[in-house]
């Protein structure tokens, strides 16, 4: 039933205009942040303008550009789940998809699975474009890539392209359960990017030490591999934890709540 409920949700992900707006926001993020993050390096170390010209001709350099973009993609995943989540609430969709499979948390639990996995095939589009765009930029910059394609090359690529789909699928996590509780994508979305983004930089700047409880702060520590407030395993363990009580509890919500239009 599960995937009766995702085959579903990939049949209205598969319109043209959600899917080639998608694609093309993600596609887009990844390539321009790739091109800042090379244009904008130089020999001297400063860690609050990005890498230098030496960290981006090291192995680790061809996925450095795709790592500054995690902000940004978790954004656009939050957006986007958001609103498909939220749009049933105010379309009045959801009460005819209940009608078809009235077992409420079949239904979420394939929309679910559908979303991530439209996120994450854009995200794997917009990184083998954004990886072209990476070579072309380094070569116009005399910048050496060798290593790139190393076997050390490759494993730390694929390495940071885990943490970025890690880092997607829970920003956009964020998106569904905003969407189920506030019902209405507008609302989702609006509180969601100014919880993650602005509110959580100045708690950060004004309160030291909250970066390790915030789940915008540990999302990113997920897509950098780790960072100077938390390390990997920490924020995955963390994140995790917020998630199956914030799950746990829209999906009761989900499934006790009254659905009238």
């Amino acid at each position: 039933m599960i995937l009766w409920s995702f085959h579903s949700e990939w049949i209205k992900l598969r319109r043209r205009r959600l899917w080639y707006g998608t694609y093309a926001a993600i596609t887009g993020v990844v390539v321009l942040t790739t091109m800042v993050t090379i244009v904008g390096a130089n020999n001297a170390v400063d860690h609050h303008r990005g890498p230098t010209l030496a960290e981006l001709s090291r192995a680790s350099g061809l996925g450095l550009g795709l790592t500054d973009s995690a902000i940004l993609l978790g954004a656009v995943s939050l957006a986007v789940a958001a609103a498909q989540f939220g749009g049933e609430f105010t379309h009045g969709t959801l009460r005819n998809l209940l009608v078809r499979q009235p077992r409420r948390l079949h239904l979420m639990g394939g929309k679910v699975l559908a979303v991530l996995l439209f996120l994450v095939g854009a995200l794997m589009v917009a990184a083998v474009i954004g990886l072209g765009a990476a070579f072309a930029m380094a070569h116009a910059r005399g910048i050496d890539t060798s290593v790139w394609t190393s076997g050390t090359g490759l494993s730390d690529l694929g390495v940071a392209l885990g943490d970025i789909a890690l880092s997607v699928c829970g920003f956009a996590t964020v998106g569904m359960i905003l969407g189920v509780l506030l019902r209405s994508s507008v609302i989702a979305i609006a509180a969601g990017l100014a919880l993650l983004l602005p509110v959580e930089t100045i708690l950060t700047n004004a309160v030291p030490g909250t970066a390790r409880w915030l789940p915008g702060q540990l999302l990113n520590a997920i897509a950098s591999g780790g960072s100077l407030h938390a390390d990997f395993g920490t924020a995955i363990v963390t994140i995790t934890v917020y998630f199956l009580v914030a799950i746990g509890a829209t999906a009761l919500v989900f499934v006790r709540r009254d659905v009238t239009a």
